[in-house]
Order: structure tokens, then sequence, then C-alpha cells
């Protein structure tokens, strides 16, 4: 239990290691990126990455499909049977490695006809080079979902967020290097083919050496592979729409009005990108423990503290976040782009606004995971998918790329928020008013006074990086301390008390 929860929380805090790393590599090799490939070329190649990215969903949720019942098959002290098992969802695996491959070779023969009215007849022909590559590449990432899915379902985060940590690491460094002496996008796709290359080689040793685990095909379990192959088409139908959300704006901007669109609208995802991590580094580590806590007595009960007490961490992270940009990000956009990239302000708030509240309940999605309920989830999702699909298509005709995180803001905002929270109300009686009630307590106090305080300074600061940062400064310090002093619940305060403590000690 106590190697468990080390596993849980070693690996939440190296995916906020990875956070940051992550940040800087948006905020400092993001802009690199731009400017040495040039606003056209980098909005091409952010299209056709988006249309490459979006097939991913045919992948069909593999890796959570593989994480859930090696977690499952240990939760019910069925270790002996995880060979066959995994030798079953391998077999799975390969069907749709070959589907993945008839699709992509069809979405490449038709690129000149989605691209004809915005791309020129030499940047079709460099787009359809790069889609090739990251055709490849995807192909060997649905492979490394699995053996991650198998690492994950050992509760082993700390290697996983590790080489995911290592990795960026990597990428930074090859991306400031080859861009240096070859700043062409296909620098770029080449450099995620090596490294989806190498680093698959190092999981599948971790995986199948350190683990010690077994592909042993012993017996045909065609009830495994009914509900197995039907839980992985409802992850399948909840990526579709999280593909949608992430890609089709970047897809349909690019065909509609232009790659230099794509490149604006792009940088705003990214900033967005950052905050949703913020979210997912807690809950992104919770599916095996969630399965083992239902088991219990009053599972739902004391899942139901879990959800609350990874929301207070979540919301006070995904707070600070959404004010300070909402207070500093007009000022931060121009310091990091420069003119001509202010819309990616009012694009980010925009898909910020409905997702903080969504996101800081995200725990629930494990519970659905765990107890195999995604129908709902993919009905609703999908519905709202459709309304966002609309809305992009249509609107981003008029109203460019206002238009498509509109549409991406309603979508979240009705399926999201307000029809998956009646379903867990219903569904499992979590008080979900409640929740968030408790989620947030004095919190927005904590928020509220250095939003003030800041939005007074910027007024009679400078528009520099000392001045920003000067100004981030004071906000950390006046929102810490009034957390600590009015912000946190006693509970909360005795487990800092404790820590601090504890580190005194160990001093």
């Amino acid at each position: 239990m106590k190697s468990e929860k080390k596993q849980v929380v070693g690996g939440a805090l190296l995916s906020y290691i990875l956070i940051v790393l992550n940040a800087v590599y948006g905020l400092l090799i993001t802009p690199y990126i731009l400017s040495r490939l040039g606003t056209v070329e980098y909005g091409m190649y952010k299209t056709v990455a988006s249309l490459s990215s979006s097939l991913m969903i045919l992948d069909l949720g593999l890796g959570g499909t593989v994480t859930r019942y090696i977690a499952k098959y240990k939760s019910d002290k069925r270790e002996k049977d995880i060979p066959n098992l995994i030798a079953i969802l391998f077999l799975e695996a390969t069907i749709v490695l070959i589907l993945v491959a008839v699709v992509c070779s069809g979405v490449y023969s038709q690129l000149d006809n989605i691209y004809k009215a915005t791309f020129t007849s030499e940047q079709l022909a460099h787009a359809k080079n790069l889609f090739l590559v990251l055709s490849i590449n995807m192909l060997l990432c649905i492979i490394e979902n699995v053996v991650n899915g198998i690492v994950t379902g050992y509760n082993d985060f700390l290697f996983g967020n590790g080489i995911k940590l290592v990795r960026l690491g990597c990428r930074i460094l090859l991306v400031f290097i080859v861009l240096q002496f070859y700043p062409n996008s296909m620098g770029l796709v080449l450099i995620n083919l090596t490294l989806t290359s190498v680093f698959l080689m190092i999981e599948i040793y971790w995986a199948f050496v350190k683990h010690k685990t077994r592909v042993r095909f012993e017996h045909w379990d065609a009830s495994l592979f009914s509900e197995s192959f039907k839980y992985t088409l409802l992850i399948f139908s909840t990526s579709i729409v999280n593909q949608v959300n992430g890609n089709l704006d970047n897809i349909v901007i690019g065909a509609v009005v232009s790659a230099a669109a794509v490149a604006v609208y792009s940088m705003g995802l990214t900033i967005f990108g950052m905050f949703q991590q913020l979210s997912t580094a807690i809950s992104g580590v919770l599916l095996p423990s969630i399965i083992g806590i239902l088991e219990e007595k009053d599972g739902l009960k004391k899942v139901q503290k879990t959800i609350v007490n990874t929301g207070r961490v979540q919301f006070c992270l995904l707070g600070a976040a959404f004010v300070g940009f909402a207070v500093l990000g007009k000022n931060f956009i121009y310091l990091w782009l420069g003119d001509g990239f202010q819309d990616v302000y009012y694009i980010t708030l925009i898909l910020m606004i409905p997702s903080i509240f969504e996101l800081c309940v995200n725990a629930c999605l494990a519970v659905l995971k765990a107890k195999n309920l995604l129908v709902f989830q993919t009905v609703a999702l999908l519905s709202t998918t459709v309304l966002n699909a609309f809305i992009t298509y249509f609107g981003t005709r008029k109203f460019g790329y206002f238009a498509a995180c509109f549409g991406t803001a309603v979508s979240w905002t009705i399926g999201s928020l307000i029809l998956m929270n009646l379903y867990y109300y219903k569904k499992f009686g979590f008080p979900m008013l409640k929740i968030y009630q408790s989620i947030i307590g004095k919190t927005w106090v904590a928020l509220l006074v250095p939003a003030i305080v800041l939005s007074i300074v910027n007024r009679y600061c400078p528009v520099t990086w000392i001045a920003f940062a000067f100004e981030c400064l004071l906000f950390v310090i006046i929102y810490l301390v009034i957390l600590l002093k009015a912000g946190l619940t006693e509970s909360e305060l005795a487990q800092v008390r404790g820590r601090v403590l504890k580190r005194k000690e160990k001093l």
C-alpha cells in the first residue's frame, strides 16, 4: 500500500515537473519554432499535424483498456491470467494497426482535395510528405500506448511520467539544434519519429523485462474479447470527442481561412493545453487506485472524498492560472509573441472559462472507467461534439477562428459540465453542487484579492519582462498568503503543518 501511495504521489509530482517543462517548451521553444519556420509554414505544419493527430482516435483507446483490465485483474487476484489477457489485447491492437494504416492511406490520397483552396501546389507537396512521416509515427504511437497501458496498469507512474520527462527534455534540445541548421517543418516531424522509436524500445524493455510481463496465449476468452472490445469502443468514442475538440478547429481554419490563421489559433490552444495539464497531472494517476477503492465497503463514499480532495488541489492551481492569465494575459501575449497575436488572449479565455469547473472534478471520469459505465458519457459528448462541428464549420466562414473556439466552449459547457454532472448525481448519488462548494470553499477569496491588486498595479507598470515577472511574483505571494490564512480548511492546514515539520526533521 505504501509503495502504491508512493507511486501515485511521485507520479503526480513528476507530472507537475512535466507541466513546467511543457510550459518551457510552449513559452520558449514555440516562438523559436515560429521565428525559424515563419507564420505560414508553421501554420501549415500545425494544420497537417492536427489532421494526423485527429486520426489517433483510431487507436480506439487501447492504452486505457489495457490499463483498466490489468488493474482489474490485479485487484481480483488474477495475476496468473494477465499473460493471456495481454495476448488477446495484442490481437485487438493488431486489428487497429491495420485499420489505421488503411485510413491514413485514404486520407493521404485526398490531401490535394482537402487543402487545394488554401495551399499552393508546393505547399501541398510538402504537406503530403509531412503527413506520410506523421502517419508512420502514429502507428508507432499506437504500439507505445499499449505498452504504456501495461506499465500504468502496474501502477508504475514514476517510470511512466519519468520517461515522459526525459523525452520532453530531449525534444526541447533537438528542436533547438535541428531548426538552427535545418529550418523546415520536416525537421520537426523527423524529431518526433526518432524520439518515438527510441523511447518505444525503452518502454518495451521496462514493461516486459523489468515488470516481467509475459504474453502467452493459453485459451480464447470470447467474453473477455467482447467485453474489452466494447470498453475500447467506448473509450474510442470519448477520444473522438477529445480529438474533434482539440484538432477540428485547426483543420477547418486551415481549410477555410488560412494557414496563418491556424498559427494564431494554435497559440491559444498551446496555452490552454498547459492549463488542462494542471488538472490531468493528478487525475491521470487515479484509475488503478479508484478501482481498488470501489471494491471496499462504502466505496462510492470514499471515492467522493477522493474527488473532493483532488478537486481542491486542482481548483487551487486552475483558479490561480485562470485569474493570473485574465489579469496579466494581454501583456504576456504581447511580450511572448509580439504584434499580430492579440486575439490569442481572447481565444484562450473563451476556452478556459467553461473548462475550469469541468476539469476540477475530472476524477469522476476515473469512476466511470473503473465501473465500465461510459455509454452515457459517450452519447452525451458525441451529441455536443456534433454541435461543435456544426458551429465551427459554418461559423468559421463568417467569424473566423472565434467561431471555432466558441463552438468548443459551448460543447464543453453542455456536455462535460451540465449533462455529465447530472449523470454523476443520478447514477452515483454524488451531490455535485455540494462537491463544487467543498472544492471551491474560500479559495475564491484568495483569488479575488490578488486579482484586484494586480489589476491596479498593472495599470502603472510598463510592458516589459521585468515588470511582468514582478507582477507574477506579487500575485503568487498575495495568493499564497491569503490561501494559507483564509482559503484552506483546518484539515488541509494540519496536513501542511505536518509536512513542514517532517521536512524540518529530515533536515
